[in-house]
């Protein structure tokens, strides 16, 4: 069962909704290759912290939230944590919302 109020306010962010952007078209940032991740194994927290221009500790803020609201799979590779977009639960969300609003 998905949180709709949960993945709402992460939505609201507009930083978090374009990283979610970011990882739907997996994107990569400046420091592309220093990972050596390739766009099928995910959007490393080097490519947001590059692309957003924010310090380590605000990507990780945000992808806290991201992942806390299902939005976002987190998968821990050596001393990078690589980012997918869980696009099962935006599909659940979308649906809830349709279904909640009678659309």
């Amino acid at each position: 069962m998905i949180d709709v109020i949960k993945i709402s306010k992460a939505l609201s962010d507009p930083i978090r909704y374009r990283i979610l952007v970011m990882l739907l078209n997996h994107e990569r940032g400046e420091l592309e290759g220093l990972c050596c991740s390739t766009p099928e194994e995910g959007v490393c927290n080097c490519d947001i912290v590059s692309t957003f221009g924010m310090l380590q500790s605000r990507v990780s803020y945000h992808m806290k939230e991201l992942t806390n609201s299902g939005l976002v799979r987190e998968e821990p590779r050596g001393k990078w944590k690589y980012y997918f977009l869980n696009k099962e639960t935006i599909e659940a969300y979308i649906r809830q919302i349709k279904k909640d609003f009678k659309l």
